[in-house]
């Protein structure tokens, strides 16, 4: 039996026709002009389309995730030549974006084509926050300045990765690394996974400054669309709330993006896997939702204080589901990857069960040990609950041996026991170095916490090794997503005595 028949998870579209479509059965009392109707989207978007873009969705939104956290550095007051120096870098990115077109592209046409769609989505990408920027007394004024300020971004974008392009083209062409549709498909969502971990940190930096309530209203900020809202008086604690809100609709609009290309440009066409962006879309707002209840209390436009009841309780789910959600996404970048609709069979081995349980099992401890912490670092200042935080405290640091002990064991086995896979090895040396990092940093937080007295300002010290640990346990939770999800593609338990071959391979899925 060939191999396309045996694994309905890497083989389900081959190319080959079985009936209507490869894979894919008649259904009842269905012409054929129906069928074909129905699969118009996909058998039309050939490989180059997906290709160009998979290309233009990847450099575009990667150039603004990039920007955006450069702009977020020095809107953090880093001082006057270090803020110069990443508005340069900022700049920078839409060259280097053009350089890696300019590389890849075939022809300078090909080039400078893809540079000019680059660097249009940036700038659209980029009009979430230049509504910041607008100045003016009058509605007219206003409009002026928005048109100034959008045909500028435009036009420099363009400008900057066309630019790039022309001397990548020049100087660094190679054609021959462009990469196949499958690859963009991939590193779209493994940009998207990006974009979800930068909103975790500006998240962690939000609850480091305590700073979730600086903006007392939402969806609104201040009275204003939260598009709108002055970024001359972005100061303070109101910066870092307001940033991540801008972070978490960058964050909408990537998964949205990401939902559509699960759909068009996935060569394999999985419906499963489409589904899984929806749900994951779905995820995202409801993730959005959580963070404006957990100001107002609940569904509001009005900016009067004196209406909101903030919700603590909301503002630890709303810290955990995210990490939920960021797992989720890590879990997609790992399913689009050209490996794993390869030709490749598992390795089987009689421990693939207990590597499959244990890196779940891993999973689940690590959002538990997620949950403490969020509860430990919102609840620990209130004097009702000042017991109650201390008791989390040990509870968490007890768990953390636990946590380290089960994820040095999966790191253990994916690196030594299972080196002889791809993948595996590589994850399984990281888990071990950041679980390592993970143990000292949440040692110098607990000091660092603790030694600031409850009438103190946050030193930014502490807010650095708090939000270091915190995003180091995101990173952590990733890889352990990452390893449980290719233990289920690389490794299998051996074929009964007496169960088909063919049969055995169809339980990857």
């Amino acid at each position: 039996m060939d191999s396309r028949d045996r694994n309905p998870l890497t083989h389900r579209d081959s190319g080959e026709k079985s009936g209507p479509r490869g894979g894919e059965s008649a259904r009842p009392h269905e012409t054929e002009r129906s069928r074909e109707s129905r699969c118009t989207m996909s058998t039309t978007m050939t490989p180059r389309k997906r290709h160009t873009i998979g290309r233009t969705l990847t450099l575009g939104f990667g150039i603004t995730s990039a920007m955006w956290a450069l702009g977020y550095l020095a809107m953090m007051g880093p001082g006057l030549v270090i803020g110069e120096i990443l508005f340069v870098l900022t700049l920078l990115c839409l060259i280097a974006g053009g350089l890696i077109v300019g590389r890849i592209s075939r022809s300078m046409g090909e080039a400078l084509r893809t540079a000019v769609w680059v660097g249009a989505l940036s700038a659209t990408l980029n009009l979430l926050i230049i509504g910041s920027l607008i100045g003016g007394e009058t509605t007219g004024e206003r409009l002026a300045s928005f048109g100034y300020w959008t045909l500028g971004a435009y036009i420099i974008s363009i400008a900057l990765c066309l630019l790039g392009a022309g001397a990548g083209f020049a100087w660094l062409n190679q054609p021959d690394k462009v990469g196949t549709d499958r690859d963009w498909f991939h590193r779209f969502a493994c940009v998207a996974a990006f974009t979800v971990f930068l909103l975790l940190v500006t998240g962690g930096i939000v609850t480091g400054f305590e700073a979730g309530l600086a903006v007392p209203d939402w969806p609104n900020s201040f009275g204003h669309n939260m598009l709108l809202y002055p970024l001359s008086e972005m100061v303070g604690g109101v910066f870092y709330e307001h940033a991540h809100r801008l972070y978490g609709m960058l964050v909408g609009v990537t998964t949205m993006a990401l939902a559509a290309a699960l759909f068009f440009l996935d060569p394999k066409q999985r419906g499963w896997l489409r589904a899984l962006g929806i749900i994951v879309l779905i995820m995202v707002c409801v993730q959005g939702l959580l963070g404006g209840l957990r100001v107002t209390g609940h569904l509001t436009f009005d900016s009067d204080p004196g209406v909101m009841n903030p919700n603590t309780h909301l503002a630890v789910v709303h810290g955990v589901f995210g990490q939920v959600v960021f797992a989720a996404i890590i879990a997609i970048a790992a399913l689009t990857s050209p490996l794993w609709v390869s030709d490749r069979q598992p390795k089987r081995t009689l421990s693939a069960g207990s590597d499959h349980s244990m890196s779940i099992a891993l999973i689940v401890l690590l959002v538990l040990q997620l949950a403490l912490g969020a509860l430990y670092r919102h609840f620990r200042r209130d004097a009702g609950d000042a017991m109650s935080g201390l008791e989390i405290m040990y509870v968490h640091i007890f768990l953390a041996f636990i946590v380290a002990g089960v994820a040095v064991f999966v790191g253990g086995r994916a690196a030594s026991i299972n080196k002889d896979q791809p993948i595996l090895p590589g994850l399984g040396k990281a888990m071990m170095i950041l679980i390592g990092i993970q143990i000292l940093l949440g040692f110098t937080a607990l000091v660092a916490a603790l030694h600031r007295g409850s009438s103190e300002a946050i030193p930014i010290t502490e807010v650095i090794f708090t939000s270091l640990h915190q995003s180091t346990g995101a990173a952590i939770l990733g890889l352990a997503t990452l390893i449980a999800v290719w233990n289920r593609r690389l490794l299998a338990e051996p074929v009964g005595e007496g169960v088909p071959q063919a049969q055995s391979t169809e339980s990857i899925a």
